[in-house]
């Protein structure tokens, strides 16, 4: 008998340690989610709510930056405006906030709740996921699919119309995943063919950015493969080639699917020193002002830039890709979301740039092209270092200032907070139609721009110069 006491206390004490273990684990993940690899935990956000404040003066914004970054772990920015009078969106855990929104409230800001549960609203959309799931495994846009559904889909599109599509294995990323890119067009024009270049997918949490770039390809496909020439949009999609390449960042994406709604960054391993994957896609590329504004060279953060420029797989195959096609390319999109802004070069500086009419002209045609499908729909246009903040290493700023491309917008999609990155599936399609119309509007003004180097780009450069940023 006192064997089997001695036993059963072991046993009692190896679960005890076991449990212990489990509660340390699952403690220290919430506080430092970056921290762990994809098959450890699955992150709950039912502790998470999100607000909004509008600093109208410096003083205000400074304390907002300061409360947000003392509870770090704890809170996070969502979306972030430096200019006055543009709202900032953070995340807080219900641990911080009371202390947090005290002291923003005696800073002189206004605080209101945007979320209420961010794990509930999580839970929502997977169980509206799962639902439509066991309806059809098909690629559709009723629900947010999956790398498994995507890539198999463009290998089809490819495969099922030679004639005008061609695909592209642009490489893999850190776990192995392929990267792909599709040409659509029959470059009517030969080698002075212009070409407009669609992105999506490289902050993996943007989900409606994948949707929306894999919508505009369904929907440029078909009016290539039924050659409908029914409007001056659809002549102008067929005058011009497209290259589409929906999903940036597919092992962050999946990550953001299985472990953590939230997840922004790729899945790169840690540095030495660190215990903290991934690295801001965004903030990585090599294009003049790598480093600079809300960049971080600590792992663990949200915007880590990386070892060194073009660090990452991704980052590499992309950049290579554009290179390639550079002097036909006349407009480069790239999907985000969220908050409803249709932004301009640069990122890398708040000075506006020297063909900053021309720019904004375009962007502005677009957004009334959207607003004819929804009119209550606004975006704010300008430039995005001027709007939000200066943050270097951005993939639009490598299409204007590397690959020297006349256009180039990030356009970050739908909401303005109700929902943020949770936007919920059954609004995809209203997006989709909604870029749809100005997906006409940019086909037309990339069929009329003379191909090669963009024309504003030395002066640019000497621009850049005198402000000692070369």
């Amino acid at each position: 008998m006192a064997g089997t006491g001695q036993k059963y206390r072991q046993l009692y004490t190896d679960r005890a340690s076991l449990m212990f273990g489990l509660f340390f684990l699952t403690v220290s993940s919430w506080q430092n989610v970056e921290a762990n690899p994809a098959t450890e935990f699955v992150r709950p956000y039912d502790s998470y709510r999100v607000y909004r404040s509008t600093p109208e003066t410096e003083e205000a914004q400074a304390a907002l930056d300061r409360e947000i970054k003392l509870q770090e772990g704890k809170c996070e920015f969502m979306k972030e405006a430096h200019k006055l009078g543009l709202p900032s969106d953070y995340m807080c855990h219900n641990s911080a906030a009371e202390d947090v929104l005290s002291r923003v409230k005696k800073a002189g800001l206004h605080v209101d709740t945007m979320i209420e549960n961010v794990g509930s609203l999580i839970r929502e959309g997977a169980e509206e996921h799962r639902r439509i799931k066991r309806q059809t495994d098909n690629m559709n846009w009723d629900n947010y699919q999956r790398y498994d559904t995507i890539i198999p889909w463009m290998e089809q599109l490819a495969s099922d119309n030679p004639g005008f599509i061609s695909l592209t294995d642009m490489g893999r990323s850190h776990e192995d995943r392929k990267i792909l890119m599709l040409k659509v067009g029959n470059s009517p024009r030969g080698s002075e063919t212009r070409a407009v270049w669609i992105d999506g997918g490289i902050h993996a949490r943007e989900w409606i950015a994948v949707a929306t770039a894999t919508f505009l390809l369904d929907k440029i496909v078909d009016v290539f493969k039924t050659n409908d020439t029914s409007t001056c949009e659809a002549k102008a999609v067929q005058s011009i080639d497209w290259y589409i390449a929906p999903l940036l960042n597919p092992d962050g994406y999946e990550y953001s699917h299985t472990n953590d709604r939230m997840w922004r960054k790729n899945r790169s391993p840690p540095p030495p020193g660190s215990n903290c994957y991934g690295t801001d896609l965004n903030r990585n590329w090599d294009v003049i002002g790598f480093g600079a504004g809300a960049t971080s060279s600590n792992p663990c953060s949200e915007t880590y830039k990386g070892t060194a420029r073009n660090s990452e797989p991704e980052t590499k195959v992309v950049s290579e890709t554009i290179l390639k096609y550079k002097s036909n390319i006349r407009i480069y999109l790239t999907f985000h979301s969220y908050g409803q802004y249709w932004l301009t070069s640069f990122g890398y500086k708040t000075e506006l740039p020297v063909d900053n009419e021309k720019l904004v002209t375009l962007g502005r045609h677009a957004v009334d092209a959207i607003q004819c499908v929804t009119p209550s729909r606004t975006y704010t246009i300008g430039s995005a270092g001027a709007i939000f903040y200066i943050a270097g290493g951005a993939s639009d700023d490598y299409a204007k200032a590397a690959a020297e491309i006349p256009y180039s917008f990030t356009v970050e999609l739908p909401d303005k907070g109700r929902y943020g990155f949770i936007l919920p599936a059954n609004q995809i399609k209203t997006v989709g139609d909604e870029l749809w119309a100005a997906t006409g509007v940019l086909a037309k003004e990339a069929a009329r721009h003379p191909t090669g180097v963009d024309p504003a780009r030395e002066k640019e450069k000497r621009a850049d110069i005198k402000l000692g940023l070369e």
